[in-house]
């Protein structure tokens, strides 16, 4: 294995991209004005890796065809940069960590587990296979997955995507959109105005804050109904447009916490 460290001056708010065939990509946070890039891999993979750099840019890409990654491994890279950077990830296999808030997000890997702490502004993530586990997404997040499971804590407006996996959602504040096709699918906490499920099998359960007037269409082919929604002398403050279409699986509404 060998080793191999650069450093650049970046401005405040500088876009990072990392573009990889293999290996695992973690991003740490620390409070100085620069890009400090540590990557190791055998020698032959090292130096199939490009970094271009200037204040308000920094590429790390692999100059390697694809086909020929296998033969040479792979480059794992720790990168240590200050908050509010945009970044931009695309990764074929490997798993990806974000340590440190970012302001814009874009994710693609093929295979690997996903792990972000927090986007301030727009997040778009797309896994083939792998878990993801996000924290806060405080702009539109747009969210899919081939194979795997979701969980996001915090979010405002968000489209999530699923074809194989579980998703968890924690407190959602303005409206989301979820297909799934085979998964149970829980939402801890809603207060926002427009919630659309479209499920083919696996249970729903949704938590609804107290104050919600419900404007709700749920259908259900193969799974039972089950309002829990527990009496509240809470002053009705807004309306929720709530559509759930399921084909197999359990849907139910519940009081949040």
């Amino acid at each position: 294995m060998s080793d191999r460290t650069e450093t650049y001056e970046i401005d405040q708010g500088a876009h990072i991209l990392v573009s990889l065939h293999a290996g695992d990509i973690r991003l740490k946070h620390h409070d100085d004005s620069t890009a400090v890039i540590e990557m190791s891999g055998s020698t032959d993979a090292l130096g199939t890796i490009q970094v271009d750099a200037t204040s308000e840019a920094v590429a790390i890409t692999s100059t390697m065809k694809k086909r020929r990654w296998f033969g040479i491994g792979s480059v794992d890279v720790v990168l240590t940069i200050p908050e509010g950077c945009d970044l931009t990830v695309r990764l074929g296999a490997g798993d990806l960590l974000v340590g440190v808030a970012v302001n814009d997000l874009e994710v693609s890997t093929g295979s690997g587990d996903v792990r972000v702490d927090e986007v301030g502004g727009t997040a778009d993530l797309k896994v083939g296979s792998g878990d993801m586990r996000i924290g806060t997404i405080s702009g539109v997040g747009r969210i899919s997955s081939a194979s795997g499971d979701v969980r996001l804590d915090r979010g405002t407006e968000v489209t999530v995507s699923t074809a194989a996996g579980d998703l968890s959602l924690g407190s959602i504040a303005d409206a989301a959109r979820i297909k799934s096709a085979t998964g149970s699918i829980r939402i801890a906490r809603f207060s926002g105005t427009d919630l659309e499920i479209r499920t083919m099998s696996g249970d729903v359960s949704i938590g609804l804050v107290p104050g919600l007037i419900v404007n709700a269409a749920i259908k259900t082919m193969s799974g039972d109904f089950r309002n829990r929604i527990k009496p509240s002398t809470v002053e009705k403050t807004g309306t929720l447009n709530l559509e759930v279409t399921s084909f197999s699986g359990d849907v139910t509404l519940r009081s949040a916490k």
